[in-house]
């Protein structure tokens, strides 16, 4: 029972709801259902003892204008139309209640409650106006009656009492709702500069501060991702691991700043060579990187990361302690083609393999792309 009236309560909302407009919402249904419980009421109330057929008429519109909004609300999800609908809905039964009602049986202090479904529902600036039209009707339509209404008892004092009650809370309703506004924009601000640092932080804590490439820990989660894209699309599936040639022996010779940039112009070659969705670096330690890419071909493949390895010797960057007079680097490959197992611990080891081979043969190389492994 409680699980459907909560149902109730939340009709309309859904994901994209913001907590303003979840607000609105609940107090939307909330207003509808109670409303339309009073209205019912007094519908039975008039019909049992003949009272007040005018306002029975406008009680009967206004429970159907009342059902009508609450299902609008809940197929087409239209916070503001449906609003709007309930608001007019209570300005004009509530103004017959005044003209029809001529103050008797305390029917003008069903007056007071209109801001409540004027500002709550819509807002601090629409709420107020349409509140305010309202009450000018109504405290014309009062003052007019001054001395005929309740058999002459309508007097100018009550026409003041009455008009002060209504402004009070009319007011006190403007800016309780304004002062919760402002609180829920500077709430709204504060989380938003909280996800903005957890954003940065997160990125942070897979980023390589000095490639700005991803780390070794993010390797795993874009593996998996991109082992799944390229399952749909049966592309040829690759992890490639690369490693600069000697490093050690660029550090002693050359100092570990110029290590540092040399590290930077190879990230910079990748990101240049990679620029694809399809494909994803890292650096995963020292002067090791990895690379996972997508492709239609295993001969595309290799000329992808053959470009990799003939750019960075083409960049000139002297390397005396090297086999070769510059920079170079070696890269091991491991590709598959068959998707039904998913394995990263295992590809893994066949590129490493395969990097093995390349420094084996020589370095300066690429060994791995002329084999399609199974996992």
């Amino acid at each position: 029972m409680i699980n459907k009236l909560t149902n109730i309560f939340y009709c309309g909302i859904n994901e994209n709801t913001s907590e303003n407009e979840i607000r609105k919402y609940i107090l939307l249904n909330i207003l509808l259902i109670v409303t339309s419980f009073i209205i019912t009421l007094f519908v039975l109330f008039n019909i049992i003892l003949h009272l007040h057929y005018n306002l029975l008429g406008l009680d009967f519109i206004a429970l159907a204008v009342n059902i009508y909004a609450f299902f609008h609300l809940k197929h087409k999800h239209a916070l503001k139309e449906s609003a709007l609908i309930v608001t007019f809905n209570a300005f004009f039964l509530l103004l017959g209640i005044v003209y029809f009602g001529k103050a008797e049986s305390f029917t003008l202090v069903w007056v007071i409650f209109f801001p409540v479904f004027a500002i709550f529902i819509n807002g601090c600036k629409k709420g107020f106006i349409l509140s305010l039209f309202f009450d000018l009707i109504v405290f014309s339509i009062a003052y007019k009656n001054t001395g005929i209404w309740l058999e002459g008892h309508w007097d100018v004092a009550s026409f003041f009492r009455f008009v002060a009650a209504n402004l009070g809370m009319l007011l006190i309703t403007y800016f309780f709702e304004r002062s919760f506004e402002a609180a829920h924009k500077e709430l709204a601000k504060s989380r938003d500069i909280e996800k903005k640092y957890i954003a940065v932080l997160e990125e942070a804590s897979i980023t390589d501060p000095l490639t700005q490439l991803y780390n070794r820990r993010h390797l795993d989660d874009v593996f998996h991702q991109q082992f799944l894209k390229a399952k749909a699309n049966r592309s040829y599936f690759a992890l490639f691991i690369l490693d600069l040639d000697h490093f050690k022996g660029y550090n002693d010779t050359y100092g570990h700043i110029a290590g540092d940039k040399a590290l930077k112009l190879v990230a910079t070659v990748l990101k240049e060579s990679m620029r694809r969705d399809a494909d994803c670096l890292f650096r995963i330690g020292g002067e090791e990187f990895a690379g996972i890419l997508r492709s239609e071909s295993q001969e595309k493949v290799y000329k992808s990361i053959e470009y990799i390895r003939k750019t960075i010797e083409e960049l000139g960057i002297e390397h005396s302690k090297n086999d070769y007079p510059v920079l170079t680097i070696s890269i091991g490959v491991a590709i598959i083609h068959d998707f039904s197992v998913e394995d990263f611990d295992k590809m893994y080891k066949i590129a490493d393999k395969a990097l093995y081979e390349a420094k084996k043969s020589g370095r300066n190389c690429v060994k791995g792309c002329d084999v399609i492994s199974t996992l």
